[in-house]
Parts: C-alpha cells; sequence; structure tokens
C-alpha cells in the first residue's frame, strides 16, 4: 500500500480510532482496578479464661481455750391472766378502765360480786361505804333524813361526813361513767338532775354545789326535808318530774326535782292501796327514770308500806322489782342491775339484822353487795374526827 493510501485510511477512520484507543484504555484500567480490590477478613478467637490456682498455705484451726456452755432456751407458752369481763351484748372493743377504791374499809357481810350490765368494758370497782359494785350508769340513793342528821352537831357529823365521802367517791369516777344521786326520806326523794350525767368536771362541780347547803353543823333546823316556805312548790312538783323547785331552805339541797311514784305504777306492781316509799321509792324513780346498771343505797332501816309489821315483806319487794325489772330491762338477767345497800347502825337497831334478814333477800336477788356502817368515825378525816371529838364533849 502506497503511503498515500494509508493516509487516505487513517483519515478515514479517524474516529472509529480513537474510538478504540479509548476503549482499550478504559478496559486496562478496569483490569488494573479489579486486581487492587481486597478483602480482609479478621476471624477473633473466642478468649478463653483460664483459672489459676493459688496456693495458700492451710492454717490449723486452734481449739477454744473457753469451754462455751449452750444451753437450749426453754421456751414457755403464754400464760392467760385471769379477767373479769362483763358479757357483751353489742361487739364494742374492750376498753381497760381503772379500778375505783371509793370510800375505803367497811364492815359486815357481802352478797355476791356484783355484775350488772355493761357495754362490753371492763367495768370499774365502785366501794361506797364497804359495798362493792361494778358499773359504767351508777345510781346513788342517799338518806338525808332525822337517822343521818341530828338535831346538834354532834349528831350531823355523821350527815356531814356521808356527804363528804359521797362527793369524794363521785369525784373518783372515770370521766366515762355515767352517774346520779337521789337524796330520800319516808315520802320524799328529789333528784340532783334529771337525767344520768357524764362523770365530767362540769357534772362532779354540779354535786358540790347541789349539796353546798346541806346539813350546816349548826343552826336551829331539823333535816333538810323539812321545806319550811317551799312545801307547797314541792308537792306541786312531786307529780310533774322532773320540775326543777329552787328557793328551798338554807339547810337543804340548792334544788331539788321532786319525785313521787305514779298511781299506776304503784297498783301494777303492789296492787291496790300500796305504795312505794323510803328508800324503794328512790329505787323506784332510779328504774322508771334513770335505767342504770348499778345502785348503791343507804340506809339506816328497812321500811315498806305493805309488810308485816316492822320486819316488812323483802319477798314481796323483790317480786314487785323483779317484776318491774323484767318490764324494762328485758327477760335476760345480766342485763339486770344490781341493788347494793349500806346499812348505817342508829340507835338501838341491830344493823346486821337489817342488812341480813330484811334486805339480804333482795340483794341476793339482785346480784348485790351489802355491808354495815357501825361507827361513822372510821370514815371521817382526821380534821373531821377532831371536830367530832369536840362535838362529843360538848353536846353528847
Amino acid at each position: 500500500m502506497s503511503e498515500r493510501t494509508k493516509k487516505r485510511f487513517f483519515s478515514k477512520h479517524a474516529k472509529s480510532s480513537a474510538a478504540l484507543i479509548s476503549l482499550g484504555i478504559h478496559a486496562v484500567l478496569l483490569v488494573v482496578a479489579i486486581s487492587f480490590v481486597a478483602v480482609t477478613v479478621i476471624h477473633k478467637e473466642d478468649q478463653v479464661f483460664e483459672a489459676k490456682q493459688v496456693r495458700r498455705p492451710k492454717v490449723p484451726i486452734k481449739k477454744l481455750q473457753v469451754p462455751v456452755n449452750i444451753k437450749k432456751k426453754k421456751t414457755q407458752k403464754p400464760k392467760l391472766r385471769k379477767r373479769i369481763v362483763v358479757k357483751q351484748t353489742p361487739k364494742v372493743p374492750e376498753i381497760k378502765m381503772p379500778e375505783i377504791t371509793g370510800v375505803k374499809g367497811g364492815m359486815g357481810g357481802g352478797y355476791g360480786d356484783g355484775g350488772g350490765n355493761g357495754l362490753g368494758f371492763n367495768m370499774p370497782e365502785i366501794d361506797f361505804f364497804g359495798a362493792k359494785g361494778k358499773g359504767e350508769k351508777v345510781v346513788f340513793i342517799v338518806h338525808f333524813g332525822p337517822a343521818t342528821i341530828g338535831k346538834n352537831p354532834y349528831q350531823r357529823m355523821t350527815g356531814y361526813t356521808i356527804r363528804n365521802r359521797l362527793e369524794d367517791l363521785i369525784n373518783e369516777l372515770p370521766g366515762v361513767s355515767l352517774f346520779n344521786v337521789a337524796a330520800y326520806w319516808a315520802n320524799d326523794t328529789i333528784a340532783l338532775n334529771p337525767e344520768m350525767m357524764l362523770a365530767t368536771p362540769d357534772n362532779k362541780q354540779k354535786v358540790m354545789d347541789w349539796m353546798e347547803p346541806v346539813n350546816p353543823l349548826k343552826g336551829n333546823y331539823d333535816h333538810c326535808f323539812v321545806w319550811q316556805g317551799a312545801q307547797k312548790k314541792v308537792t306541786n312538783a312531786r307529780s310533774k318530774y322532773p320540775q326543777r323547785v329552787t328557793g328551798l331552805p338554807s339547810y337543804s339541797t340548792k334544788w331539788a326535782y321532786p319525785y313521787e311514784v305514779p298511781g299506776g305504777i304503784n297498783t301494777k306492781y303492789l296492787g291496790q292501796g300500796k305504795k312505794f316509799m323510803h328508800w324503794n321509792r328512790g329505787v323506784t324513780w332510779a328504774l322508771q327514770t334513770q335505767k342504770p346498771d348499778t345502785i348503791f343505797i343507804l340506809t339506816t332501816n328497812y321500811i315498806d308500806d305493805w309488810g308485816n309489821g316492822a320486819k316488812g315483806n323483802p319477798s314481796k319487794v323483790s317480786g314487785a322489782y323483779r317484776d318491774m325489772i323484767r318490764d324494762i330491762y328485758g327477760p335476760d338477767k345480766n342485763r339486770w342491775p344490781t341493788l347494793n345497800v349500806v346499812v348505817l347502825q342508829h340507835g338501838n337497831s341491830n344493823a346486821d339484822v337489817v342488812l341480813n334478814s330484811q334486805f339480804g333477800p333482795i340483794i341476793k336477788a339482785f346480784r348485790g353487795n351489802g355491808s354495815v356502817i357501825r361507827d361513822i368515825s372510821k370514815y371521817m378525816t382526821d380534821e373531821e374526827r377532831a371536830m367530832y371529838k369536840d362535838f362529843r364533849s360538848q353536846y353528847n
């Protein structure tokens, strides 16, 4: 091929040649690039921990130099304390209440161990001149007639001491107790308050205020139920209980709520023409208007209006009160109130016979307790006893 022909060939295929050259160069570059790609696979071996045994010197165990005696502890079974708990009617938490010793001492035999209806509390024990009973709702029925309030300071020291010890006892009542007081003599029964009162300081002070004028040691008067100018007011109020009467004599209570047993109650429980009087009028007042669980009576003798001469008729009294209490409290005798009696020795009367023969059947029927006061001076403070001895030398 001539020179000319060659030139003509390359000039005709210049573009194709350039493309081929470019393609060749790219092919070479691709081969080179592929030859430089490397895959590195890193294979990590699992780590294995090998425990190397460390040798430690063995220390020989030493014997104890001091002998130790190991004794087995004896376990004792829990001991149950004996308690007297009132049978609960509603279920309420048991609240332990303090013992009230009240007036310490007292003489005479007792009947039963007290009792009465409660709300589930451990009721306080009340010692009223030796007669002991337990109760949350307590009524005191106290004699303030001629036998306890005489005509001179020496004789009046009896009523004065009874009044002071009653106040002391009420001051010791726990605040959860309910109480009331009635003073009586023959055909008179007057109440401190129409309803039971909680034993708060204010209500305890009310007792002091009510009795503050009663039984002054000196003065010209008979006893606190000689009403003088207030007789008409007291008589009118008897059938209208609870009507408050004020303006009473200076030797009587500060005020009075006179009580007379309604005729229908007399007839229902005693029969036609008979009536409750003296201490049993006070008991009827307590049952009909107060509904206590414990009643304390202080008296000098036994009197009823339907008895057999001086001895009375305790069995009929018991029957009347049994019927009355059943109507008020229901047939369950555990809910019935207890009746406790203190008999004060007076004059030639035999207090033991009065307590045992006449009140005995009644106390027993109502699970009560009884005592006798033979010597009132045993219940006096040192100051009162000194006054008593001084008056005895002047008036006895």
